[in-house]
């Protein structure tokens, strides 16, 4: 019994291991993509980074679909409520959309939410806590050119869990995809990253 211990015990030090150099390298390979792209357009940068999240998301679900279906859908909004961080390029393409369909943006919100942190979020007034682009419908207004934050944001449970009044938080389930996530580490570590409404007001300040 000793003897199979140890090497149960070896087996999954093994496999830790692997999947460690796996992610490591996951994440070296992302980030030499992002500094090749470091002085190009921001814009096009933007784009071709949530495109191939897109592709990654989707090749990743298609390996996964028994771990069950994504229950978020349009008008769905609750976790638009919460505190998001973004790097430039994906606040420059926001302004550059909102601007291009002349979906107005509300620079006094986006003032009082950028003199928040993560943490203290949720201690503003409820009308102040919504994303700047979410639109009346709960429907988000420049879905397309959503950041990689909210892209990778996939709920399992039920969405009423997500509703932060309900106080059942800890019960939510998300679908992960863990390539994904080094993604986005990477490009957040390449480019920087802070609150979507500090970055929107500096981009908004600069043009």
């Amino acid at each position: 019994m000793k003897i199979d211990a140890e090497r149960a015990s070896a087996n999954r030090q093994a496999r830790d291991e692997r999947k460690r150099a796996h992610l490591h390298a996951v994440m070296d390979r992302y980030t030499a993509r992002f500094r090749a792209l470091a002085g190009a357009d921001a814009l096009a940068v933007a784009r071709e980074a949530h495109a191939a999240l897109d592709a990654l998301l989707e090749r990743d679900r298609a390996n996964s679909a028994a771990e069950g279906t994504i229950r978020c859908r349009k008008g769905c909004s609750h976790c638009c409520h919460g505190p998001v961080e973004i790097w430039p390029h994906e606040a420059a393409l926001l302004v550059a959309e909102a601007r291009a369909a002349g979906i107005p943006i509300d620079p006094g919100r986006l003032e009082r939410q950028a003199a928040q942190s993560v943490d203290t979020w949720r201690a503003q007034p409820a009308g102040d806590t919504g994303c700047a682009f979410l639109g009346a419908d709960g429907a988000c207004r420049v879905y397309e050119s959503r950041p990689n934050a909210c892209r990778r944001l996939l709920v399992t449970s039920e969405p009423a869990l997500c509703d932060t009044a309900n106080g059942a938080l800890e019960r939510v389930e998300r679908w992960y995809s863990w390539e994904a996530e080094m993604m986005e580490v990477a490009a957040q570590d390449m480019f920087g990253a802070d609150l979507m409404p500090r970055l929107v007001l500096a981009e908004l300040a600069g043009k």
